[in-house]
């Protein structure tokens, strides 16, 4: 295995210091006996960003603060084709050495072009050893965008390859001492493989919002706790009961060996990153670092989360939308497939087919049409081999107000029924309602009327005070949550049915059977909506073509056998 220093002993690699601590020995003319001033490991830092100057600069500035040598940092941004001006202002704020084009579709086949110059006679703003700008004319996701940095790294620096690389999100915030927290846990073990961060709340950073991860082999899914027949179960259990828990406002030090850690800030031992390959090409986005994680165990190295090394970060479920739950749930399913033997394999892949196919079906009967086809075509695609950039974030977003109006629903005659049916967050979406038929009342234009509002509300949610929106109250209905309710309130929908439903945040579960229109609304874009058709013939399209795809995963999943990649792209 490679030292962790370029010509330094291997007691370095047994070290907890960034630096080499076994110093060489020089002999002085006298004969007494002289230390070198220790050498830092090389690190290559690779960023990727699309379409977030601002947050990407943030990021460079954030590495170019670390307290680990900046001469032994070499920093490589992935622009994945962004159309915001990201290169031409990182060209002009930090004054790379070389921006490197390349002009491929595909990141497991780079086509680096000779790097520009644009300022040849001096060094980078930041202080690193060498800054380089990589610009793909695609946008080849999170995972692609890693991978060209890998491809780079091993294209540019075949003649001095680095020590460790450094995987940084553009949109995390880093401490001064996270990369020397970092390098400072490879070093105390050669096997260890990979290096993990602990992730605070980026917007209130005296919370813990992940820790540890573990992968549960007879389900396929991934946990903060490992299951009971794990072999960390009992050295967890204890760690826990030492600690009080996993997350939250806690005191968090010290390394813990995991299955999985995040690539929002991890570094990997470059010459294990050699011998097991970079990311599953196939991926685009999501489950391309757990995936990585597994194959690093499954080779025999180490995977630790140094509890001391810190990134700041937005938690994940506040960016997930129906596109990038496809790639969670298409990418986990072939991520499996790579460390479970033929028969658990199998098992494992039933199971997963048969969560989906439900949460797909479930949608499709709960106004939520375009999400239950998202789901639908994450099942079919795991089973054809549909890889890379495939799912759609269903129609195109518009105002609200266009939606309401597309849909009729600006008049007085109109009736629009609000599914607050959120169960735990039924309190607020009782409050979303609220604010959009304020957002409605003060944005009408001439000649519109307000609708008349139904709220369809859960009674487990029925303490909250009704809403404080000025105008009339709303009418209700109230259902319970067994089948029974459900179905027994669809009578008052089903003589007068609305003229438009609406979903927030694609949850939900009352079925609404009468409606020609579903408006979507992400609550974290409030004024913002999707507009989409419904009723008895689109729905009837949507179960004929659930029940192909329900056909051809489940003969899948009993075919399923172990993949092995055919090239260093997983």
């Amino acid at each position: 295995m490679q030292s962790d220093t370029h010509g330094s002993g291997p007691a370095a690699a047994t070290t907890t210091s960034p630096t080499a601590t076994a110093a060489e020995i020089h002999v002085r003319g006298n004969g007494t006996a002289r230390a070198t001033p220790p050498v830092a490991a090389s690190v290559a830092v690779v960023v990727v960003t699309w379409n977030r100057k601002g947050d990407v600069t943030n990021a460079l500035e954030a590495i170019a603060r670390q307290s680990y040598p900046r001469e032994r940092m070499d920093v490589i941004v992935v622009d994945n084709a962004s159309a915001d001006g990201t290169l031409e202002h990182l060209t002009e704020r930090f004054r790379p050495e070389a921006v490197v084009h390349n002009p491929t579709e595909r990141a497991h086949e780079p086509n680096f072009q000779p790097p520009s110059r644009p300022f040849p006679d001096a060094s980078n703003k930041a202080g690193f050893r060498s800054l380089t700008i990589v610009r793909n004319t695609n946008n080849l996701g999170g995972c692609g965008g890693f991978n060209t940095g890998f491809g780079y790294i091993a294209h540019a620096f075949a003649s001095r390859p680095p020590d460790y690389v450094w995987l940084a999100d553009d949109d995390a915030g880093f401490p001064e001492d996270a990369l020397a927290q970092l390098v400072g846990a490879a070093r105390t073990d050669p096997k260890i493989g990979i290096v993990g961060s602990r992730t605070v709340n980026i917007a209130d950073r005296s919370t813990t919002i992940e820790t540890t991860i573990y992968l549960d082999r007879k389900t396929g899914a991934m946990c903060d706790e490992p299951p009971s027949h794990h072999p960390l179960y009992q050295s967890h259990r204890e760690w826990v009961a030492r600690t009080g828990g996993t997350k939250g406002k806690r005191e968090f030090s010290g390394l813990r060996d995991v299955d999985v850690v995040s690539a929002c800030s991890m570094l990997a031992r470059w010459s294990a990153v050699e011998k097991v390959g970079f990311w599953d090409w196939r991926y685009f986005i999501y489950c391309d670092d757990a995936d990585w994680c597994l194959r690093m165990a499954k080779a025999g190295y180490r995977v630790v989360l140094n509890l001391d090394a810190v990134v700041y970060h937005t938690p994940w479920l506040m960016k997930l939308t129906p596109a990038r739950i496809y790639y969670a749930q298409r990418n986990a399913v072939w991520m499996v497939q790579k460390i479970l033997p033929r028969r658990e394999l199998r098992a494992v892949t039933l199971r997963w087919m048969k969560t989906i196919l439900r949460d797909s079906l479930r949608a499709g009967l709960h106004r939520r049409l375009f999400h239950a086809e998202i789901i639908r075509t994450t099942a079919r695609d795991i089973a054809i081999g549909r890889s890379g950039k495939t799912a759609s974030d269903g129609p195109p977003a518009m105002p609200v107000m266009d939606a309401l109006r597309r849909a009729g629903c600006l008049r007085a005659s109109a009736r629009v029924a609000l599914l607050c049916a959120l169960g735990d967050r039924g309190d607020e979406s009782l409050k979303w309602a609220a604010d959009l038929r304020a957002h409605v009342r003060e944005n009408l234009a001439a000649g519109e009327a307000e609708p008349r509002w139904l709220e369809v509300v859960r009674n487990d949610v029925l303490a909250a005070e009704r809403s404080p929106a000025a105008g009339p109250t709303p009418e209700r209905i109230v259902y319970g949550g067994h089948m029974r309710s459900r179905i027994r309130r669809q009578f008052d929908l089903l003589r007068r049915p609305p003229t438009a439903v609406v979903v927030f945040d694609q949850t939900n579960d009352f079925p609404a059977i009468r409606g020609r229109w579903n408006i979507h609304i992400d609550t974290r874009k409030p004024t913002a909506a999707q507009l989409e058709r419904d009723g008895p013939l689109p729905r009837a399209a949507f179960l004929a073509r659930w029940a192909v795809t329900a056909v051809r995963c489940v003969l899948y999943a009993l075919r399923v056998r172990p993949y092995t990649s055919a090239t260093r792209y997983g």
